[in-house]
């Protein structure tokens, strides 16, 4: 059993490159009861500009999961150093890494605060029977909300304007963080990396899912078959004319649609999903996330993470060939995805080179990256709104709120299309409402220049609010 002793360090840095000088700061929260007994704790890694000024704009910021550590973002975007994977995509497992200075390092125009939820990294969750109070979409926001109110007063910045960073679950922590922020909290944006605000919603699209996911599987399509014949832009560009127009219609029509226009709608669909027409005709022009993993590149699994990247997998597990059965299907283990297999363990390796070359640890913790029990407890039903319509309720109530949503072409744990689909669904303000498409996978900023053109985004929408 780890003994629990809070701690907090902070050292005087400087950029090599730029000569920029910052104060990074590592430190506990601790969240106690009604009773003040410790009940669990957060983590923070701060990157602060000296001297700040009161209205300096903060951004805090965070990986999802649920059950992540905010390793990904700190090595991969808003840290100092960052990784850099020589040869991404083409990246195999054990595949070999770069710390850099990063560049684009964001303390210019904004203080950074990295926090690692209850349980995750070196936070920790110290009294068992509260795992229920933690773990669920409502108790989480709670405690970040009681995190970011106590970090402003305590530095004496509630004069800040401030910013939402989150990834992947983040995207959902994002909107229901920011519902349950205090009046006085100056949020002026939000950043939605990798979003998936209809994971555990209580809303629904009321759009066909093979419709709106119908682009992201065109993009892994196209790096797979069609690299040589058209910019991806183009391809991608035709296959959502395609999903909104005649598929949409012909998964609509089902067996009323005239057989040339189906027979046209097979060809066409199977050329933008890379899929075997027979396949997609017997399964009456639909297909699941699982089928494309599995039958887009044969005898081989596509990444969900980053549909550039496959792995093949042993007889073991079910595969022979091409011929793919339902053992197969049922047995796909994310834990084996190609990207985590190869661009995590680069990143945990990374963390730790920067962590113990630059930075100091908690003595006798042990450092959480990923916490896959935590996922499996959490409780998304428990919380009472729907998190769908939450980013246009807090923008009625928040007239300066704007949001700025990343995807990634090659995301297929949160496509792209469901981004464009709900902003086309749910009325968001225009005006105060930006989307940017990467060439990338669900983390957006893997990959060459990728975590620099993410940056430039970012900075530019924080210079918006200035």
């Amino acid at each position: 059993m780890e003994e629990f002793r809070p701690f907090c360090w902070e050292k005087e840095k400087k950029m090599a490159g730029s000569g920029l000088s910052y104060r990074v700061r590592l430190q506990d929260y601790v969240l106690t009861g009604e009773d003040g007994a410790p009940e669990a704790s957060m983590f923070s890694y701060s990157y602060l500009r000296d001297p700040a000024g009161a209205a300096r704009p903060v951004m805090f910021c965070y990986n999802g999961g649920p059950g992540a550590a905010s390793g990904w973002l700190h090595m991969g975007l808003l840290g100092p150093q960052t990784v850099s994977l020589p040869g991404y995509p083409e990246l195999r497992a054990g595949g070999g890494y770069r710390l850099e200075e990063n560049a684009a390092f964001l303390a210019d125009v904004c203080d950074i605060v990295l926090i690692d939820p209850v349980g995750t990294g070196y936070a920790r969750l110290l009294d068992g029977e509260k795992a229920g109070k933690y773990y669920s979409t409502a108790g989480d926001a709670a405690a970040f909300a009681r995190f970011i109110s106590d970090y402003l007063r305590e530095n004496g910045r509630e004069d800040a304007d401030i910013y939402l960073l989150g990834e992947s679950y983040g995207t959902i922590r994002n909107v229901a963080l920011a519902d349950a922020l205090p009046g006085w909290v100056k949020l002026r944006g939000i950043v939605s990396i990798g979003t998936s605000l209809n994971v555990g919603a209580r809303g629904t699209m009321y759009v066909e899912p093979n419709v709106r996911r119908l682009g992201a599987n065109a993009a892994a399509c196209w790096y797979h078959r069609h690299r040589d014949e058209l910019p991806l832009e183009d391809f991608v560009g035709e296959a959502l004319s395609f999903a909104y127009g005649d598929y949409a219609r012909a998964l609509l029509m089902g067996s009323r649609l005239p057989e040339s226009e189906r027979d046209a709608a097979l060809d066409a669909l199977s050329r933008f999903s890379g899929l075997d027409r027979g396949f997609l005709s017997a399964n009456r022009l639909r297909f699941g996330e699982v089928d494309f993993l599995l039958r887009l590149c044969p005898g081989e699994v596509v990444s969900a993470y980053d549909s550039r990247l496959t792995y093949r997998p042993g007889a073991a597990e079910g595969y022979e060939g091409a011929e793919l059965g339902e053992r197969a299907i049922a047995s796909l283990d994310l834990g084996k995805d190609a990207f985590m297999n190869s661009a995590g363990p680069a990143f945990e390796r990374a963390l730790r080179e920067y962590s113990s070359a630059s930075l100091a640890a908690p003595d006798g913790r042990e450092y959480r990256s990923d916490m896959l029990e935590i996922a499996r407890r959490w409780d998304y039903r428990g919380y009472g709104k729907d998190t769908l319509e939450l980013p246009r309720e807090l923008m009625e109530k928040n007239e300066k709120l704007r949001f700025l949503f990343v995807n990634g072409y090659y995301d297929l744990m949160s496509t792209f299309d469901f981004v464009l689909c709900y902003l086309a669904q749910y009325g968001l303000p225009p005006g105060r409402t930006e989307c940017a498409v990467l060439p990338s996978g669900h983390a957006s900023y893997v990959g060459e220049g990728m975590a620099q053109e993410l940056s430039g985004r970012i900075r530019e929408f924080i210079g918006k609010g200035s």
